[in-house]
Parts: structure tokens; sequence; C-alpha cells
């Protein structure tokens, strides 16, 4: 993987897999449905160059109306999409608005799914408001700030959430803003765990 790093901007060139196909098409879909959105979590470290797994794609959308996820329901039943943990098109709606996520996948899978929520917290509505631009091979993905996604993995804390932290901050340490990287670690409360990690 090859990147360049310059004005919050990434370039990748990699070789990419099935998941970052899809990915890219389903954001899409989102700008079809002009959907403001951010990937967050476990899937960025893998576009990232980490060698894993996931069986979801974390993003945050901006809150809509009915109307507009209406037709976003519409265009995801035409590009051949369906709604895992919901049985009509007003109980997603609902969810959303009730702060709990919604599950999408292609029709007639379970994984990979999109797990889609609106921003709840003060550093969810920063991740959406201020994303990082990855233009990968040409075509962009717009993920939460490597200085908000490492203190996010951290205050998740399994195994697997810290090795996804290691990972970017290794990876792009001397790209980092360092100020919104420990601003982002003290509104977490993720300081300790950053020190000993090596994270500084």
């Amino acid at each position: 993987m090859e990147f360049k790093f310059s004005d919050n901007v990434l370039n990748l060139k990699k070789v990419m897999s099935d998941l970052d196909k899809l990915v890219l098409d389903f954001i899409k879909i989102l700008n079809e449905s002009k959907i403001k959105y951010v990937v967050i979590s476990g899937y960025v470290s893998i576009l990232l160059g980490r060698t894993r797994t996931t069986e979801d794609v974390d993003m945050f959308i901006e809150k809509i109306d009915f109307k507009k996820f209406k037709q976003f329901f519409n265009i995801l039943d035409k590009k051949g999409y369906w709604i895992l943990n919901a049985t009509d098109i007003e109980e997603p709606f609902d969810m959303l608005n009730d702060k709990l996520a919604i599950r999408i996948a292609l029709k007639n899978q379970v994984i990979p799914n999109f797990e889609i929520k609106f921003p709840k917290k003060d550093t969810d509505y920063d991740s959406l408001n201020s994303p990082l631009k990855i233009v990968v091979n040409g075509k962009t993905i717009l993920t939460s700030r490597l200085e908000m996604q490492i203190p996010f993995k951290l205050w998740l804390g399994s195994d697997k959430d810290i090795e996804d932290a290691i990972h970017i901050y290794e990876l792009f340490k001397d790209n980092l803003d360092r100020k919104l990287l420990k601003d982002t670690a003290i509104k977490l409360k993720v300081v300790k765990e950053m020190e000993k990690n090596g994270i500084k």
C-alpha cells in the first residue's frame, strides 16, 4: 500500500478487496441520496492495511427526516440491499431516532453488513462534520479523522480494537494532529490507555 498525506486528504494506492468495492458501492447510494456520512471503527483500519476480517462496516449518517429516509430506502431496494433488523420502512427510521443502529446488507446475505447510526455524542458529530477524505485509487471514502479514530478504538478496549489503534498510529504517527489526538483522548477518558500503548 502506498500513501500520501496532505491537508486532511489521504491518497492511497492499494489492491482493492471485495469489501472495499462493496463499501464504495454503498457510498454511491448515500451520495445519490444526498446523505452526509462518515465511516468509523474497524473498517477504517482494514482500509489502511490492517489484515483482519470484519462482519460489519460502521457509519454515522446525518439525522434525516422520514421523506429523505424513504427515498434512501427505495434506492437501497432498487440496488439490491435490504435492512436486516426491520420488517417495514417505519421501523428502521424509528430505530435510528431511538439512537439504535440499523443493519443493511445485500439481499439474501447477512454479512458483511453496514451498521448505520445517527450521531449521539459530541465526538460523533465531530467525526461526521470534520471527516478525513481518503482517496483510494481515485475514489473517495469519508472516514473519521485518525486523531479521533485512535482514541475511539482504545475506548472500545478489546484486544482487536487496541491493535487497530496501534496499527493506525504506527503507520501515520508523523502525520497526526497531536492536539486533536490528545483532546479526543481527554474527551473519551483514554489518556492512560494511550500512554500504556505508546501512543503520544
